[in-house]
């Protein structure tokens, strides 16, 4: 029950950002798995996360303000 709760008051709180704040937010989040994938020795994710990260990048208008 607290989860569901805890659950319902972050959905609000996302919901009344700012749309400014969001897309900051979302575009540090995206960075954090960027650098992630850009230090993993492997290259399956180069090939398949960064993609979608661009893609969610051009959908959702996201600039990459590194």
């Amino acid at each position: 029950m607290r989860n569901k709760i805890i659950g319902l008051m972050l959905g609000a709180l996302i919901r009344a950002l700012p749309q400014d704040v969001m897309k900051r937010g979302v575009d540090a989040l995206l960075d954090v798995i960027e650098d992630a994938v850009g230090k993993s020795e492997t290259t399956f994710d180069d090939h398949v996360v960064l993609p979608v990260i661009k893609l969610i990048r051009q959908s959702f208008d996201i600039p990459d303000n590194d």
